[in-house]
């Protein structure tokens, strides 16, 4: 799914600030939103200057990095170099779309699919593993997946929970051995609780966490951000034309960065 953000472009040359174009504003939108919109392709986030008659126009990431502006995003005030008018109301606008994009995914929890950025505590730059999952991945199938770029075994026992519980998770998600060893039936087994489960009990979105902590005695930990949420139709296609590194029956490792 394209990021809200992708439909926004700076336009360079229009006055002693740039000013922000919306690529994606209909006829409709350009008639009404802003008085000075019409001029050019898409529509000035502001009614504050005027289109420039041959605009250039460079992705904000782009205007951004080359003037070493340290913006996530249109995250806080508008860097000096950029309207503050157009900055704020295309920050509005975009907070907006992803309003919509997250009720559109709230209503498909449960049968979405998700690509599991892993990281280990402490080595998040230098080392993670991209893991698309089904809703029907199961909890030990992520597990497998897990233990394959960690070198965990049977040996380190470990729990899986939401965002950063760790020891104190709510999904007390275990390993299918381990269950059966703890004997305690308020723990969940790893093999009967589904990736659905987990989005469902989560309402997961992009951005929201999983956790995993192992070796209680000492204990480590890795998490995963969810860095995109796949329609149902997208899924079969990413583990197609992804290079898979190695998979289960429904989920697969896509993507890695190795020290």
């Amino acid at each position: 799914m394209s990021e809200p953000t992708d439909r926004f472009v700076i336009e360079v040359g229009s006055g002693t600030v740039v000013h922000i174009i919306d690529m994606d504003a209909d006829q409709d939108e350009r008639n009404s939103r802003f008085s000075f919109g019409i001029g050019g392709p898409g529509e000035m986030m502001c009614s504050h200057g005027n289109r420039h008659p041959r605009p250039q126009h460079v992705p904000v990431s782009e205007f951004l990095a080359h003037r070493d502006i340290d913006k996530d995003g249109f995250e806080g005030d508008a860097p000096e170099e950029i309207c503050s008018y157009c900055w704020s109301n295309t920050r509005d606008a975009v907070g907006k779309a992803q309003e919509r994009a997250d009720d559109d995914i709230s209503e498909q929890i449960g049968t979405v699919g998700y690509r599991l950025r892993w990281k280990q505590k402490g080595r998040a730059r230098d080392e993670w593993y991209d893991i698309v999952v089904k809703p029907e991945t199961t909890m030990a199938e992520l597990d497998r997946l897990v233990c394959r770029f960690s070198t965990l075994d049977d040996f380190h026992l470990r729990m899986y929970g939401l965002e950063d519980e760790y020891l104190e998770s709510s999904l007390n998600v275990l390993p299918d051995h381990q269950y059966e060893e703890a004997g305690d039936r308020t723990y969940t087994k790893a093999s009967e609780m589904t990736i659905a489960d987990v989005a469902e009990r989560a309402r997961l979105r992009e951005g929201d966490r999983l956790s995993l902590v192992y070796d209680f005695g000492t204990p480590s930990h890795y998490y995963c951000i969810v860095k995109e949420v796949y329609e149902p139709a997208e899924i079969d296609e990413v583990l197609e034309t992804d290079g898979v590194i190695t998979a289960t029956d429904t989920a697969a490792i896509i993507r890695e960065k190795r020290p």
